[in-house]
């Protein structure tokens, strides 16, 4: 056994950490177990277990002996051990072929051998072994940064199981990447990336350290490393790049990034150059945008787009997911300002309203002790939605979602001018009648805790006065034209006018009717001014098959078919020439996400697949006698 495979180590508890079964009698602690654990913890080498035991008899008992802690994701408990571990290896992103399983139970070993095939497995006999082996380790982790970035990605874990969907989880986890030019000062630990990456190195070249510096003196090679921080921590620096003549002779990404896009986040701000995959990778990169989850962090140097120009264009694209994933097919530009729909990091609440007419006002209303008191009264806002770049920065173009305006309830500070918008009008918060269901998560409540106290207190302070209507927001549209810079182009997002006949929603009944009443008021206007453009959907959104979910949400032919169009008016109105993304992988990304699903339920033998195969095969009188 090749104990320098080591990445992780699984221990049995009963008869193999310590000695005797702790639900029966009491235990007798191994002291040179105790000390291996830390040892290894010293060395970069992380401990997990998978026992049979009640977990809270267990975890009481490795908290008594101050252990508990260097432990990551404990499997405790009383179902079999096979898929458990073939589970934890999993979860932590990492290869059975790098795991040592240790278990007084031959049979539990060759279960687990039969799950993981690649597993490491070894009876208690073996710890003497590793004993001697982990003291001679170099302890080149004494501050426990590999504990701790596994920590974060057990408590992400958990996090994570309160997401229905990934994408949502990712969104709220408000991911941020900085790539850093100034690799030197970092030249061990990019070189300890490039040594020990495996499931996330695209070309597997392993290089001395020697070689690396020389490298990274070499001026015709453009190299960067990549670090990760997000609500959860700071994953430190997880990837690296060697970019020569447009082809990347390293691109590699640490375990630890596995699921958050990282890896296409850099290759698309590289924009796409040849990259030649040696061997297998668990996550493949393609010519498309960026996941949009993921923020920029703070750079040195900003990786450089070859489709910029050198014009000094600026453009602001704010508003929710009909935006946000339409510029998902458009390459990226350092002449892009997002205002999206994020998470607030400390509340956890998702902020979806920045684009609402009343809170774009309010940049322009507001005193900064005004916005102070709104975001500490009001939970569902967050201070710096209050301080968007509308009016502070000279935009070329801007584009503005309106779908919002047709369904946010807006609230009125008593005895003030200060206006904000929340949720569905058809269910104000001021109305008790509808405080359980927002308290339940039965009505839509953006991801804020409310308690009945809370609702009785806004109720209080604050009276709620309808929706927008069409004059106000033909109001709204002439004052900000008014104050932005005289050659700013508005280009606004409108709704669709036809029912979704599938809608389950009671809050978006009448929506389309709405949408139709704000349009017919903005094409009216905007006919009186060369400086409003309008995205109609009524012209992309076809069919009841081009919605996913509501009237509000589309399929990715109409997000592809909005980012055309906003293509279009930026490439009309500027000395810019964005291009998108071809339509190709669009296909290609339904097309494995269709056969990725369907293949988990056809290609079993007692799926109804094969049994209708079998079913046509007995009846041509085939079968076998």
């Amino acid at each position: 056994m090749d104990f320098n495979k080591i990445k992780l180590i699984i221990w049995d508890l009963d008869n193999t950490f310590w000695s005797g079964t702790i639900s029966e009698t009491d235990i007798k602690v191994i002291d040179q177990n105790t000390e291996l654990i830390k040892l290894l913890t010293d060395a970069g080498v992380i401990n997990s277990i998978c026992s049979k035991n009640t977990f809270e008899i267990a975890s009481d008992k490795l908290k008594e002996l101050d252990i508990l802690d260097y432990f990551v994701f404990p499997s405790i408990d009383w179902t079999p051990k096979g898929q458990r571990i073939k589970s934890q290896i999993k979860t932590m992103a990492l290869r059975a072929e790098n795991v040592l399983f240790i278990d007084d139970e031959i049979t539990n070993l060759e279960e687990a051998k039969h799950y993981s095939p690649e597993l490491m497995v070894g009876k208690p006999d073996i710890i003497n072994d590793l004993y001697s082996y982990a003291s001679m380790l170099e302890k080149k982790d004494v501050a426990h940064t590999r504990l701790n970035q596994y920590k974060l990605l057990e408590q992400k874990n958990i996090e994570q199981k309160k997401f229905d969907n990934n994408e949502d989880f990712l969104f709220a986890s408000n991911i941020k990447v900085a790539i850093h030019t100034n690799c030197k000062p970092e030249a061990e630990r990019i070189h300890d990336l490039l040594l020990r990456s495996n499931q996330l190195n695209y070309t597997k070249k392993r290089i001395s350290y020697d070689e690396l510096l020389l490298l990274l003196d070499n001026k015709n090679v453009q190299c960067g490393y990549v670090s990760v921080n997000d609500k959860f921590g700071d994953y430190g620096i997880v990837g690296f790049y060697a970019l020569i003549d447009n082809k990347l002779e390293h691109f590699l990404f640490s375990c630890r990034t596995i699921g958050l896009g990282i890896e296409q986040y850099v290759y698309s701000g590289l924009n796409c150059p040849v990259l030649e995959v040696t061997g297998e990778v668990v996550s493949s990169v393609e010519k498309k945008a960026a996941p949009i989850w993921i923020n920029k962090g703070t750079v040195e140097n900003k990786i450089i787009n070859t489709e910029s120009t050198d014009n000094d264009h600026l453009i602001l694209v704010k508003g929710p997911c009909d935006l946000s994933k339409s510029m998902t097919y458009i390459r990226n530009s350092d002449e892009f300002v997002y205002e999206f729909t994020y998470v607030n990091e400390q509340k956890g609440n998702s902020i979806a309203a920045h684009n609402h007419s009343a809170h774009i006002k309010g940049l322009l209303d507001y005193t900064e002790d005004d916005k102070d008191k709104i975001a500490e009264e009001c939970i569902f806002i967050d201070r710096a939605m209050l301080d968007g770049s509308m009016f502070t920065q000279k935009y070329d173009i801007i584009f503005l979602s309106t779908l919002i305006e047709s369904n946010f309830g807006i609230y009125r500070k008593k005895g003030t001018d200060l206006y904000l918008a929340f949720g569905s009008f058809m269910s104000p918060l001021t109305d008790k009648n509808n405080w359980e269901d927002y308290i339940n998560g039965v009505l839509f409540n953006s991801g804020n805790v409310f308690t009945k106290e809370y609702l009785e207190t806004f109720s209080d302070a604050y009276e709620f006065i309808g929706k927008t209507s069409p004059e106000d927001y033909i109001q709204f549209l002439e004052r900000i034209l008014d104050r932005l810079d005289s050659k700013t182009v508005l280009c606004l997002i409108l709704g669709v006018e036809f029912p979704y006949e599938k809608n389950m929603k009671y809050d978006f009944k009448e929506r389309h009717i709405s949408h139709k009443e704000l349009n017919n008021k903005i094409r009216i206007f905007a006919g009186t001014t060369d400086r409003i453009k309008l995205i109609d959907l009524n012209d992309i959104v076809k069919s009841h098959s081009d919605f996913a979910g509501d009237i509000n949400h589309y399929t990715s032919r109409i997000y592809y078919e909005i980012s055309i169009k906003i293509s279009e008016i930026i490439n009309s109105y500027t000395s810019s020439k964005v291009k998108g993304y071809s339509f190709f992988y669009i296909y290609l990304d339904m097309f494995l996400s269709v056969f990725k699903s369907a293949s988990k339920y056809i290609f079993k033998l007692d799926s109804p697949f094969f049994k209708f195969l079998y079913r046509v095969y007995k009846k041509t009188g085939r079968t076998r006698k």
